[in-house]
């Protein structure tokens, strides 16, 4: 979803902040909140924001977005995005470092509460982005269904012509009843 310049957007799991800074230098009418679990992160993300002055457009919550009121961010937003840990609760090798863990492994934040979450702290019709390994899009498709978001924008990332997607970037509205489009296939070559 492309902003129009004005909405009120958060960034759940804003790491340092990098999505808030690009979004509020290309946008500066938008209002942004991040959303961080770790203390250093949202340290940083303060900072950053500080930084390149824009903490007037950028406000940073160290806090577990499942404990966050509508309140706490002035009002349901009519944007969220999110780049959410990705890795199942018990897949694969969990990464001594917590900081990392957190960030890749569904420990405090899995698909189903990001829906759960965003419909709570979502104006009516308002959407989510995100970006999601390929291989979990069923894992996306079904927490769109249960928490009652259509999707209005797919695209699968591709690191290889001819391999499978590596991630898929999607858009989904909250209780709107309206056809998907999806993008062709982007390709990354490194």
């Amino acid at each position: 979803v492309k902003p129009m310049g004005f909405e009120k957007v958060i960034d759940i799991g804003c790491g340092c902040g990098i999505m808030p800074l690009i979004l509020a230098t290309r946008y500066p009418g938008l209002k942004i909140t991040g959303i961080e679990i770790q203390k250093e992160l949202a340290l940083l993300a303060r900072k950053n924001a500080v930084a390149n002055k824009l903490e007037n457009q950028i406000h940073i919550i160290h806090e577990n977005v499942q404990n966050l009121k509508v309140s706490d961010i002035e009002g349901k937003a009519d944007i969220i995005i999110s780049n959410p840990p990705y890795k199942k609760k018990g897949s694969g090798r969990l990464n001594p470092n917590f900081q990392k863990a957190l960030a890749r492994h569904e420990i405090t934040l899995d698909i189903d509460l990001l829906f759960n979450c965003s419909n709570r702290l979502l104006k009516k019709h308002g959407s989510l982005s995100v970006i999601f390994p390929a291989q979990r899009f069923s894992d996306l498709t079904r927490a769109m269904e249960q928490h009652e978001f259509t999707p209005d924008f797919i695209r699968f990332v591709h690191i290889k012509k001819n391999e499978a997607a590596k991630w898929v970037v999607l858009s989904a509205a909250k209780n709107l009843d309206k056809p998907c489009t999806t993008g062709p296939p982007f390709y990354v070559y490194g």
